[in-house]
Protein backbone atom coordinates (compact mmCIF):
# COMPACT_ATOMS: atom_id res chain seq x y z
CA UNK A 1 0.00 0.00 0.00
CA UNK A 2 2.45 2.72 0.55
CA UNK A 3 3.01 3.24 -3.47
CA UNK A 4 -0.34 4.89 -2.85
CA UNK A 5 0.85 7.16 -0.86
CA UNK A 6 2.40 9.54 -3.94
CA UNK A 7 -0.93 8.87 -5.76
CA UNK A 8 -2.15 11.27 -7.95
CA UNK A 9 -6.57 11.63 -8.53
CA UNK A 10 -6.05 10.42 -11.74
CA UNK A 11 -3.80 7.56 -10.87
CA UNK A 12 -6.18 6.65 -7.84
CA UNK A 13 -9.23 6.54 -10.24
CA UNK A 14 -7.35 4.22 -13.10
CA UNK A 15 -5.90 1.83 -10.09
CA UNK A 16 -7.53 -1.38 -10.92
CA UNK A 17 -6.98 -2.67 -6.93
CA UNK A 18 -8.49 0.85 -5.74
CA UNK A 19 -11.67 0.35 -8.84
CA UNK A 20 -12.32 -2.54 -7.45
CA UNK A 21 -13.00 -1.70 -3.83
CA UNK A 22 -14.69 1.08 -5.03
CA UNK A 23 -16.87 -1.44 -7.45
CA UNK A 24 -16.67 -4.63 -5.78
CA UNK A 25 -15.98 -4.23 -2.20
CA UNK A 26 -15.14 -7.05 -0.09
CA UNK A 27 -14.49 -7.08 3.69
CA UNK A 28 -10.66 -7.81 3.56
CA UNK A 29 -10.87 -4.87 1.26
CA UNK A 30 -13.05 -1.93 3.09
CA UNK A 31 -10.44 -3.27 6.38
CA UNK A 32 -6.81 -2.59 4.49
CA UNK A 33 -8.09 0.87 2.87
CA UNK A 34 -9.61 2.24 5.97
CA UNK A 35 -6.18 1.13 7.91
CA UNK A 36 -4.35 2.58 5.12
CA UNK A 37 -6.76 6.05 5.69
CA UNK A 38 -6.25 6.39 8.88
CA UNK A 39 -2.80 6.38 8.87
CA UNK A 40 -2.74 8.33 5.82
CA UNK A 41 -5.55 11.17 6.97
CA UNK A 42 -4.28 13.52 4.47
CA UNK A 43 -5.29 11.41 1.75
CA UNK A 44 -8.74 11.12 2.50
CA UNK A 45 -10.21 13.56 0.52
CA UNK A 46 -8.47 12.95 -2.18
CA UNK A 47 -9.81 9.20 -2.25
CA UNK A 48 -13.28 10.32 -1.85
CA UNK A 49 -13.08 12.22 -4.85
CA UNK A 50 -11.46 9.56 -6.65
CA UNK A 51 -14.73 7.15 -5.21
CA UNK A 52 -16.86 9.46 -6.32
CA UNK A 53 -15.14 9.83 -10.29
CA UNK A 54 -15.33 5.42 -9.92
CA UNK A 55 -18.70 5.57 -9.48
CA UNK A 56 -19.86 8.01 -11.72
CA UNK A 57 -17.32 6.47 -14.69
CA UNK A 58 -19.22 3.54 -15.18
CA UNK A 59 -17.07 0.36 -15.51
CA UNK A 60 -17.20 -0.61 -19.25
CA UNK A 61 -19.18 -3.48 -20.86
CA UNK A 62 -17.49 -6.77 -19.87
CA UNK A 63 -20.31 -9.44 -21.06
CA UNK A 64 -18.16 -12.96 -20.90
CA UNK A 65 -18.06 -14.92 -23.67
CA UNK A 66 -18.99 -19.09 -23.77
CA UNK A 67 -15.78 -20.29 -23.04
CA UNK A 68 -15.29 -17.91 -19.50
CA UNK A 69 -19.21 -18.41 -18.61
CA UNK A 70 -17.89 -22.23 -18.74
CA UNK A 71 -14.81 -21.79 -16.98
CA UNK A 72 -16.42 -19.61 -14.27
CA UNK A 73 -19.11 -22.58 -13.72
CA UNK A 74 -16.54 -25.49 -13.49
CA UNK A 75 -14.67 -23.42 -10.73
CA UNK A 76 -17.99 -23.36 -8.85
CA UNK A 77 -18.81 -26.83 -9.33
CA UNK A 78 -15.59 -27.50 -8.27
CA UNK A 79 -15.61 -25.34 -5.05
CA UNK A 80 -18.83 -26.91 -4.43
CA UNK A 81 -17.75 -30.23 -5.00
CA UNK A 82 -14.60 -30.13 -2.30
CA UNK A 83 -16.53 -28.76 0.24
CA UNK A 84 -18.78 -31.81 -0.06
CA UNK A 85 -16.35 -34.26 0.41
CA UNK A 86 -16.53 -36.74 2.92
CA UNK A 87 -20.48 -36.10 2.88
CA UNK A 88 -20.60 -39.20 0.22
CA UNK A 89 -22.63 -41.53 2.94
CA UNK A 90 -25.65 -38.81 3.58
CA UNK A 91 -28.78 -38.59 1.35
CA UNK A 92 -28.47 -36.24 -1.64
CA UNK A 93 -31.10 -34.50 -2.14
CA UNK A 94 -32.63 -33.70 -5.77
CA UNK A 95 -31.57 -29.97 -6.03
CA UNK A 96 -27.94 -30.38 -4.89
CA UNK A 97 -27.13 -32.73 -8.12
CA UNK A 98 -24.66 -32.05 -10.43
CA UNK A 99 -26.64 -31.28 -13.49
CA UNK A 100 -28.91 -29.08 -11.44
CA UNK A 101 -26.22 -26.99 -9.80
CA UNK A 102 -24.55 -26.05 -13.45
CA UNK A 103 -27.80 -25.62 -15.02
CA UNK A 104 -28.68 -23.32 -11.94
CA UNK A 105 -25.20 -21.33 -12.46
CA UNK A 106 -25.63 -21.11 -16.09
CA UNK A 107 -28.81 -18.93 -15.06
CA UNK A 108 -27.06 -17.32 -12.48
CA UNK A 109 -24.52 -15.94 -14.81
CA UNK A 110 -26.84 -15.35 -17.46
CA UNK A 111 -29.28 -13.46 -15.14
CA UNK A 112 -25.89 -11.38 -14.04
CA UNK A 113 -24.51 -10.38 -17.07
CA UNK A 114 -27.52 -9.36 -18.12
CA UNK A 115 -28.13 -7.17 -15.33
CA UNK A 116 -24.11 -5.97 -15.52
CA UNK A 117 -25.24 -4.76 -19.41
CA UNK A 118 -28.72 -3.17 -18.62
CA UNK A 119 -26.40 -1.02 -15.64
CA UNK A 120 -23.84 -0.27 -18.08
CA UNK A 121 -26.30 1.28 -21.28
CA UNK A 122 -26.39 5.03 -21.60
CA UNK A 123 -30.02 5.49 -20.47
CA UNK A 124 -30.04 9.22 -22.22
CA UNK A 125 -32.47 11.45 -20.91
CA UNK A 126 -33.67 14.48 -22.64
CA UNK A 127 -35.25 18.03 -21.41
CA UNK A 128 -39.13 16.51 -22.40
CA UNK A 129 -38.70 13.19 -19.86
CA UNK A 130 -37.07 15.77 -17.29
CA UNK A 131 -39.82 18.06 -17.64
CA UNK A 132 -42.75 15.80 -17.92
CA UNK A 133 -41.08 13.66 -14.82
CA UNK A 134 -41.19 16.68 -12.35
CA UNK A 135 -44.78 16.41 -12.30
CA UNK A 136 -45.32 20.18 -11.71
CA UNK A 137 -46.89 22.98 -13.21
CA UNK A 138 -44.42 24.77 -15.27
CA UNK A 139 -43.43 27.93 -17.46
CA UNK A 140 -41.37 27.58 -20.42
CA UNK A 141 -39.28 29.92 -22.09
CA UNK A 142 -37.49 29.88 -25.17
CA UNK A 143 -35.19 32.39 -26.71
CA UNK A 144 -36.06 32.20 -30.57
CA UNK A 145 -34.36 35.41 -31.51
CA UNK A 146 -30.37 36.15 -32.17
CA UNK A 147 -29.80 37.93 -28.78
CA UNK A 148 -29.00 36.17 -25.01
CA UNK A 149 -32.75 36.81 -23.58
CA UNK A 150 -32.72 37.08 -19.72
CA UNK A 151 -35.31 35.70 -17.70
CA UNK A 152 -35.66 36.32 -13.61
CA UNK A 153 -37.17 33.97 -11.41
CA UNK A 154 -39.24 34.61 -8.59
CA UNK A 155 -36.25 34.16 -5.84
CA UNK A 156 -34.20 36.90 -8.02
CA UNK A 157 -31.90 35.12 -9.58
CA UNK A 158 -31.15 35.47 -13.51
CA UNK A 159 -31.15 33.15 -16.49
CA UNK A 160 -29.47 34.40 -19.32
CA UNK A 161 -30.69 31.98 -22.18
CA UNK A 162 -28.70 31.65 -25.30
CA UNK A 163 -30.45 31.55 -28.77
CA UNK A 164 -32.23 28.43 -29.77
CA UNK A 165 -32.03 27.06 -26.15
CA UNK A 166 -34.86 26.81 -23.50
CA UNK A 167 -35.72 26.37 -20.25
CA UNK A 168 -38.50 25.13 -17.70
CA UNK A 169 -39.25 26.54 -14.15
CA UNK A 170 -41.77 26.37 -11.80
CA UNK A 171 -43.87 29.89 -11.27
CA UNK A 172 -43.42 29.33 -7.59
CA UNK A 173 -40.80 27.32 -5.91
CA UNK A 174 -40.75 24.22 -3.48
CA UNK A 175 -40.57 25.21 0.13
CA UNK A 176 -37.26 23.36 0.62
CA UNK A 177 -35.45 23.41 -3.14
CA UNK A 178 -35.33 25.55 -6.80
CA UNK A 179 -35.34 23.39 -9.77
CA UNK A 180 -35.01 24.26 -13.08
CA UNK A 181 -34.53 22.51 -16.68
CA UNK A 182 -32.50 23.10 -19.08
CA UNK A 183 -31.88 22.44 -23.19
CA UNK A 184 -29.71 24.34 -24.58
CA UNK A 185 -26.99 26.90 -23.02
CA UNK A 186 -27.70 29.30 -20.17
CA UNK A 187 -25.49 31.48 -17.46
CA UNK A 188 -27.40 31.21 -14.19
CA UNK A 189 -26.68 34.02 -11.51
CA UNK A 190 -27.83 32.20 -8.42
CA UNK A 191 -29.75 34.27 -5.46
CA UNK A 192 -28.16 33.07 -2.45
CA UNK A 193 -30.05 30.29 0.10
CA UNK A 194 -28.40 27.94 1.64
CA UNK A 195 -31.46 26.42 3.10
CA UNK A 196 -32.88 26.12 -0.40
CA UNK A 197 -30.46 24.74 -3.16
CA UNK A 198 -30.74 25.52 -6.46
CA UNK A 199 -30.86 22.62 -9.15
CA UNK A 200 -30.36 22.69 -12.95
CA UNK A 201 -31.20 19.93 -14.69
CA UNK A 202 -29.45 19.09 -18.05
CA UNK A 203 -29.85 15.88 -19.79
CA UNK A 204 -28.46 13.31 -17.70
CA UNK A 205 -26.37 16.62 -15.21
CA UNK A 206 -26.98 18.06 -11.97
CA UNK A 207 -25.93 20.81 -10.82
CA UNK A 208 -25.99 21.94 -7.37
CA UNK A 209 -25.33 25.52 -6.17
CA UNK A 210 -26.42 27.64 -2.85
CA UNK A 211 -25.74 30.80 -4.68
CA UNK A 212 -23.14 31.19 -7.45
CA UNK A 213 -23.16 31.91 -11.13
CA UNK A 214 -21.76 29.66 -13.59
CA UNK A 215 -22.86 28.40 -17.86
CA UNK A 216 -24.51 25.26 -18.51
CA UNK A 217 -24.43 24.35 -22.26
CA UNK A 218 -26.39 20.69 -22.72
CA UNK A 219 -28.05 20.35 -26.85
CA UNK A 220 -30.07 17.67 -27.55
CA UNK A 221 -28.14 16.75 -30.04
CA UNK A 222 -24.86 17.16 -28.26
CA UNK A 223 -22.74 14.37 -26.73
CA UNK A 224 -21.07 16.32 -24.18
CA UNK A 225 -22.62 18.06 -21.16
CA UNK A 226 -20.66 21.34 -19.62
CA UNK A 227 -20.92 23.43 -16.51
CA UNK A 228 -18.22 26.25 -15.95
CA UNK A 229 -17.94 28.13 -12.89
CA UNK A 230 -17.60 32.15 -12.79
CA UNK A 231 -18.00 32.74 -8.82
CA UNK A 232 -18.74 30.72 -6.07
CA UNK A 233 -18.99 27.03 -5.88
CA UNK A 234 -21.10 24.59 -8.01
CA UNK A 235 -21.32 20.25 -7.49
CA UNK A 236 -22.41 17.94 -10.54
CA UNK A 237 -23.24 14.79 -10.35
CA UNK A 238 -25.07 12.27 -12.54
CA UNK A 239 -28.82 11.63 -12.01
CA UNK A 240 -27.63 7.52 -12.53
CA UNK A 241 -24.94 7.95 -10.00
CA UNK A 242 -26.01 5.39 -7.32
CA UNK A 243 -25.89 8.03 -4.56
CA UNK A 244 -27.89 10.91 -6.58
CA UNK A 245 -30.45 10.92 -4.45
CA UNK A 246 -28.72 11.17 -1.37
CA UNK A 247 -26.15 13.87 -3.21
CA UNK A 248 -29.71 15.92 -3.84
CA UNK A 249 -31.11 16.05 -0.29
CA UNK A 250 -27.85 16.32 1.74
CA UNK A 251 -27.50 20.17 2.81
CA UNK A 252 -23.88 19.87 1.66
CA UNK A 253 -22.50 20.58 -2.09
CA UNK A 254 -21.32 16.81 -2.89
CA UNK A 255 -20.26 15.60 -5.83
CA UNK A 256 -17.57 17.02 -8.24
CA UNK A 257 -17.16 20.16 -6.99
CA UNK A 258 -15.84 22.96 -9.03
CA UNK A 259 -14.79 26.59 -8.23
CA UNK A 260 -14.29 30.01 -10.22
CA UNK A 261 -12.97 29.01 -13.91
CA UNK A 262 -12.94 25.28 -13.62
CA UNK A 263 -15.23 22.89 -15.25
CA UNK A 264 -17.10 19.93 -15.53
CA UNK A 265 -17.39 17.94 -18.93
CA UNK A 266 -20.15 15.02 -18.94
CA UNK A 267 -19.80 12.43 -21.76
CA UNK A 268 -23.00 10.81 -22.48
CA UNK A 269 -22.61 7.89 -24.04
CA UNK A 270 -19.66 6.66 -21.72
CA UNK A 271 -21.24 8.56 -18.16
CA UNK A 272 -17.63 9.86 -17.62
CA UNK A 273 -17.30 13.27 -16.16
CA UNK A 274 -13.87 15.24 -16.42
CA UNK A 275 -12.79 17.97 -14.23
CA UNK A 276 -10.82 21.12 -15.84
CA UNK A 277 -9.93 24.66 -16.02
CA UNK A 278 -11.79 26.63 -18.86
CA UNK A 279 -10.56 27.68 -22.29
CA UNK A 280 -10.34 31.26 -21.27
CA UNK A 281 -9.30 31.69 -17.64
CA UNK A 282 -10.96 35.64 -16.39
CA UNK A 283 -10.03 37.11 -13.51
CA UNK A 284 -12.29 36.96 -10.88
CA UNK A 285 -10.90 39.10 -8.09
CA UNK A 286 -13.46 41.39 -5.95
CA UNK A 287 -15.04 44.02 -7.77
CA UNK A 288 -13.32 43.24 -11.01
CA UNK A 289 -10.60 45.30 -10.79
CA UNK A 290 -7.81 44.12 -12.92
CA UNK A 291 -4.83 43.49 -11.60
CA UNK A 292 -1.69 44.77 -13.25
CA UNK A 293 0.97 42.01 -13.89
CA UNK A 294 3.98 44.36 -13.47
CA UNK A 295 6.78 42.39 -12.24
CA UNK A 296 10.93 43.70 -11.58
CA UNK A 297 13.09 41.19 -10.57
CA UNK A 298 10.11 39.40 -8.87
CA UNK A 299 11.21 35.84 -7.39
CA UNK A 300 8.56 33.19 -9.65
CA UNK A 301 7.14 31.84 -6.79
CA UNK A 302 5.65 35.55 -6.20
CA UNK A 303 4.62 35.61 -9.87
CA UNK A 304 2.42 32.48 -9.17
CA UNK A 305 1.22 33.64 -6.32
CA UNK A 306 -0.12 36.68 -7.81
CA UNK A 307 -1.50 34.63 -11.06
CA UNK A 308 -3.71 31.87 -8.58
CA UNK A 309 -5.05 35.09 -6.83
CA UNK A 310 -5.66 36.67 -9.69
CA UNK A 311 -7.80 33.81 -11.06
CA UNK A 312 -8.37 31.96 -8.18
CA UNK A 313 -6.71 28.63 -10.02
CA UNK A 314 -4.33 26.99 -7.74
CA UNK A 315 -1.01 27.10 -9.08
CA UNK A 316 1.37 23.74 -7.40
CA UNK A 317 5.06 23.86 -7.79
CA UNK A 318 8.07 24.19 -5.86
CA UNK A 319 8.37 27.34 -3.95
CA UNK A 320 11.67 26.55 -2.69
CA UNK A 321 12.89 25.85 -6.46
CA UNK A 322 11.07 28.76 -7.84
CA UNK A 323 12.47 31.30 -4.95
CA UNK A 324 15.64 31.25 -6.46
CA UNK A 325 14.61 32.53 -10.16
CA UNK A 326 13.73 36.64 -10.26
CA UNK A 327 12.22 37.46 -14.02
CA UNK A 328 11.20 41.28 -14.96
CA UNK A 329 8.19 41.02 -17.23
CA UNK A 330 5.08 42.66 -18.36
CA UNK A 331 1.77 40.07 -18.21
CA UNK A 332 -1.24 42.65 -17.94
CA UNK A 333 -2.62 42.61 -21.63
CA UNK A 334 -2.22 38.31 -21.84
CA UNK A 335 -4.17 35.74 -21.43
CA UNK A 336 -3.57 33.46 -18.10
CA UNK A 337 -2.15 30.47 -20.47
CA UNK A 338 0.25 33.18 -22.52
CA UNK A 339 1.38 34.31 -18.94
CA UNK A 340 2.10 31.11 -17.85
CA UNK A 341 4.20 30.21 -20.95
CA UNK A 342 6.15 33.53 -21.05
CA UNK A 343 6.64 32.54 -17.22
CA UNK A 344 7.64 28.74 -17.57
CA UNK A 345 9.88 28.81 -20.71
CA UNK A 346 11.95 32.22 -18.99
CA UNK A 347 12.64 29.54 -16.36
CA UNK A 348 12.85 26.29 -17.81
CA UNK A 349 9.95 25.21 -16.96
CA UNK A 350 6.89 23.49 -17.88
CA UNK A 351 3.37 23.58 -16.68
CA UNK A 352 0.42 21.27 -17.23
CA UNK A 353 -3.55 21.41 -16.19
CA UNK A 354 -4.76 18.65 -13.65
CA UNK A 355 -8.14 18.12 -12.13
CA UNK A 356 -8.73 21.74 -12.40
CA UNK A 357 -5.25 22.96 -11.18
CA UNK A 358 -2.10 24.26 -12.88
CA UNK A 359 0.69 22.17 -12.15
CA UNK A 360 4.04 23.32 -12.86
CA UNK A 361 7.60 21.30 -13.22
CA UNK A 362 11.11 22.72 -13.45
CA UNK A 363 14.41 22.06 -12.11
CA UNK A 364 14.99 25.91 -10.58
CA UNK A 365 17.05 28.81 -12.12
CA UNK A 366 20.43 27.08 -10.66
CA UNK A 367 19.85 24.03 -12.87
CA UNK A 368 20.01 25.71 -15.77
Amino acid sequence: MDRYRDFSLGEFVWDKPFRNWVLNPTREDEETWQTWLAAHPEKREMVERARQLVLSIRPANASLPNPEKRKAVERIVERLETRQLGQAEKPTPWYAGRMVRIAAMLVLLAGTGWLFWMRNQSHAIDYEQLVAAAGMEMRETTNTTSRPLTITLEDGSRIILDPGSKVGYPIHFKEVKREVFLSGKAFFDIAKDPSKPFFVYANELVTKVLGTSFTVRSFANEQEVSVAVKTGKVAVFSREEPEAIEKQASRELTGVVIEPNQQVVFVRKSVKITKGIVPLPEVVMEGNVAPHFEFDETAVSDVFAALQSAYGIDIIYDKNLMDECPITATLTEMSLYEQLDLVCKAVGASYKSIDGRIVVEGKGCKNL
